[in-house]
């Protein structure tokens, strides 16, 4: 019994001494400072753009004639706003009475005949980014 004993205790002994040896870890290695440096660097993420830099897939175009209605020749004054885009923008108005497009950022245009028209402002910014609104004219004679 005496032996079983003994076995078993030495047993015990070489799985303690085995278990403390798989979980003793050496102290590490100062490292220079240029490394350590370096080390930081890497882990530090990169910072992203800024929230006004963000992406945009699609302009705010607004426009504005006036007057919007009247006897023809009528005289309309087009005032046009972009926001979230990039400038320079390159402006398109298509004034929907067959006659040529502007490409001015606030034009004048002239309806010669009466109509129902639909003037429309199709806006790109420096990146490619687009964006257009339409606006309604009334042109007709008024009733005496």
């Amino acid at each position: 019994m005496n032996r079983s004993f003994a076995l078993h205790g030495s047993l015990i002994v070489l799985l303690a001494w085995l278990a403390a040896a798989c979980t003793k870890s050496e102290a590490p290695t100062a490292k220079p400072a240029a490394t350590a440096a370096a080390a930081v660097a890497a882990a530090t993420p990169v910072a992203a753009a800024p929230a006004d830099e963000e992406a945009v897939d699609e302009l705010y175009v607004d426009l504005e004639g006036d007057p919007d209605e009247g006897a023809p020749p009528l005289t309309v004054k087009w005032t046009s706003t972009v926001e979230d885009g990039t400038p320079p923008y390159t402006y398109k108005w298509d004034f929907g009475d067959g006659s040529p497009a502007s490409s001015e950022a606030n034009p004048t245009h002239v309806y010669q005949k009466e109509g129902e028209f639909t003037a429309t402002l199709s806006v790109t910014d420096s990146k490619g980014v687009s964006g257009s609104e339409e606006y309604d004219v009334l042109v007709e004679k008024e009733e005496e």
